[in-house]
């Protein structure tokens, strides 16, 4: 038996028994304050339980508006050289790259930071921070929804360059935007290893 089919039942029952104290107080005059005091107990439970599933049918409705309006950040680490993009697209996203050092020369790695969107609705003000990283140069701080994605060029604090890419292994970022409400959300992700683009989810 369903949720619904129960709660039918038990105003099936609860209507049969008004009825009945009705009737009963017809019957019996003499009894016919109980049964009032009894219609309206019976009464009150009616309407304390419609209340109950009114205000559960609206948490429910909300939760469901929620899920379709949350953004649902995600953190990734891309190779931009992965032959999968035209050599304008690599130059492109050169600016973004994590940096390293090279024969005592600091350029661009293959790897960057992506975040990409993975909710229904779309994320406004969006921000990553870390302990020792900071972002220097966001694609947009706006991302839509289902799967879109941009790059973050991350350097180290206050205005460094970083010189390896181990540099940001075991790094915890935090990624903070809101919904179209303005509701707040943030994410938790950690760096395991840049090279081999292992990114753990926190929370």
């Amino acid at each position: 038996m369903t949720s619904k089919q129960k709660r039918q039942l038990v105003y099936s029952v609860i209507a049969i028994a008004g009825v009945g104290i009705i009737a009963g107080s017809f019957i019996y005059p003499v009894l016919s304050n109980q049964f009032n005091i009894l219609a309206l107990v019976l009464t009150l439970g009616v309407l304390l339980r419609y209340a109950c599933d009114t205000n559960r049918i609206a948490n429910e409705t909300a939760s469901q508006t929620e899920l379709h309006t949350m953004p649902i950040m995600a953190l990734y680490i891309r190779n931009r050289d992965d032959g999968k993009r035209d050599e304008w697209a690599i130059q492109r996203l050169g600016k973004y790259a994590i940096t390293r050092q090279e024969n005592q020369i600091i350029g661009p790695s293959p790897f960057y930071i992506a975040l990409r969107n993975m909710g229904k609705g779309p994320a406004f003000n969006t921000i990553i921070e870390s302990e020792n990283f900071v972002a220097e140069i966001y694609d947009t701080h706006f991302y839509g929804p289902d799967g879109d994605e941009h790059a973050v060029k991350i350097i180290r604090k206050p205005a460094n360059k970083i010189r390896s890419l181990t540099e940001m292994n075991g790094e915890m970022f935090t990624v903070k935007c809101e919904s179209v409400v303005g509701k707040k959300y943030q994410y938790r992700y950690k760096v395991v290893n840049v090279e081999e683009r292992a990114v753990e989810f926190l929370k």
